[in-house]
């Protein structure tokens, strides 16, 4: 029988579905809509529009990317030792129950409002320029990224708040990763194997015998 098995955390919820050689990383968040002086107050439609760019992006540039395999003396360990796992990621829009207070502030077109994620606190602070890909240079070099994916990064476990990982943002001068400008914890748009220590950390608790390891990126 394929095997199934779910983990509930403070910040997610991990589910391995055998069947289709899945991992899902499930979030749930529960929106605070709010607004700057002068903008117009949030629409529902507003609300299900920011959701859903979001959630798209996260699937997009999160998910289907990173490869995992196993080590181990488990029956799901021998499977997939030479087998890859796909790593899947998701955010629920819930009323209560959920993992993340995220609040949104609605600011005009091409404002700006610095947003952040506090691990311990288990907030976000989102605007609406968030889902827009931004552009950053560094030595002479331009670099893409959207701030809603790289902070997204930080609720998956890349904070030096977290037990493991303690990757935080790449940019700063004192991380170990700052020269890695394409990095999405960086100033870029690309996935590391780095980024998902942590997820590794909490599937390591959920199958006996089982060790599983970020393999490749595609």
């Amino acid at each position: 029988m394929a095997l199934y098995l779910s983990r509930t955390t403070d910040r997610m919820n991990l589910h391995i579905e055998e069947f289709r050689s899945t991992i899902l990383i499930q979030q749930k968040w529960k929106y605070n809509w709010k607004k700057l002086a002068g903008t117009t107050n949030w629409t529902y439609q507003q609300k299900k529009k920011f959701h859903h760019k979001t959630d798209n992006l996260v699937w997009q540039i999160w998910g289907g990317h990173f490869k995992l395999r196993t080590k181990g003396s488990s029956r799901f360990a021998k499977k997939y030792k030479n087998k890859n796992l796909t790593v899947n990621f998701d955010i629920k829009w819930v009323l209560k129950d959920e993992h993340w207070n995220v609040n949104v502030t609605k600011i005009p077109n091409g404002d700006f409002k610095t947003s952040s994620v506090s691990w311990n606190s288990k907030k976000i602070e989102f605007d609406t320029e968030d889902t827009k890909i931004v552009k950053r240079s560094s030595g002479g070099v331009e670099f893409k990224q959207y701030p809603i994916i790289h902070e997204f990064g930080h609720a998956v476990g890349n904070s030096i708040y977290a037990s493991t990982g303690m990757h935080g943002d790449e940019y700063k001068t004192t991380s170990t990763h700052n020269s890695d400008k394409k990095s999405m914890m960086n100033i870029g748009n690309e996935l590391r194997k780095r980024h998902i220590d942590c997820l590794i950390s909490e599937l390591n608790q959920m199958i006996k015998n089982t060790t599983f390891y970020a393999y490749k990126i595609k």
